[in-house]
C-alpha cells in the first residue's frame, strides 16, 4: 500500500479560511502564495478602499496570472533563444573538430 504525500493545510485569505489537501513538498510554497494574496489583497484595499473583498481577491489573481503569463512567454523566448545559441555552438563545434581530423 503507497503512503501519501499529501497533508491538510488551513489557509486564510482576505479573511476566509480554506481546507487544501496538499502534497506536503508544496505546503511551504502553498503557505508563501497565501502570504503573497494577502498582501496584495490588503494593498489593494488600501488603494481601492471602496471595493468589497471579492473584487479586491479577483484583481490580485488577474495581477498574479499576467506575472505567469508573462514569465511563460519570456521563458519561451529564452529557450528559443538558446536554442539557437546551442545550435551555433554545435555547429562550430562540428566544423572545428572536421577540420582537425
Amino acid at each position: 500500500m503507497s503512503e501519501s504525500n499529501d497533508v491538510k493545510v488551513n489557509v486564510v485569505i482576505a479573511g476566509r479560511s480554506y481546507r487544501l489537501n496538499v502534497d506536503k513538498t508544496e505546503e511551504d510554497n502553498v503557505r508563501r502564495a497565501v502570504g503573497m494574496i494577502n498582501e496584495r489583497v490588503e494593498e489593494y484595499k488600501r488603494i481601492y478602499s471602496d471595493k468589497d473583498y471579492l473584487s479586491l481577491v479577483s484583481m490580485v489573481c488577474i495581477q498574479l496570472a499576467t506575472s505567469v503569463v508573462k514569465n511563460e512567454n519570456d521563458s519561451a523566448y529564452k529557450e528559443q533563444y538558446l536554442d539557437k545559441q546551442l545550435d551555433t555552438i554545435n555547429a562550430l563545434l562540428t566544423e572545428n573538430i572536421d577540420l582537425s581530423v
